[in-house]
């Protein structure tokens, strides 16, 4: 990864979903975009981004229970896996379980969880791949 690459972070939601995004090594909470019902709309939002923020990788928090696939995680990848069809970026994904209760505790002026629960999903994933290299 380039440190000029786009890394963008989504935490979803059935209503919502939170997005985050770093060129480096600084995670950024973006928003929020409306993911219930909206799924068109929400892939061409994220396009948009994606372009914008010249993005080459999407992270995606997985709720886990114990390491374990839950019903909501089962979801979360099925939603990927329909979006990964219309968007030509690497996806990979990483355990969430903590991200909305540490979220909670860090949430800035706009008062946005999700995307701040994207942001800590992303700041996780920085950390894990520089571990890695």
């Amino acid at each position: 990864m380039n440190n000029k690459d786009g890394i963008l972070a989504l935490d979803f939601g059935t209503i919502r979903v939170g997005v985050a995004i770093s060129h480096g090594f600084v995670a950024e909470a973006l928003e929020s975009l409306e993911y219930l019902g909206k799924e068109d709309n929400f892939v061409e939002s994220l396009k948009k981004i994606v372009k914008e923020q010249k993005v080459t990788d999407i992270v995606i928090g997985l709720p886990l229970k114990n390491g374990e696939e839950t019903e909501q995680s089962s979801w979360t990848r099925k939603q990927v896996r329909k979006i990964s069809e219309k968007i030509e970026t690497r996806f990979s994904f990483v355990d969430e379980s903590y991200s909305s209760l540490s979220a909670k505790d860090q949430i800035k002026k706009n008062g946005d969880l999700d995307s701040e629960s994207a942001k800590i999903i992303l700041e996780q994933y920085l950390k894990e791949d520089e571990a890695r290299n």
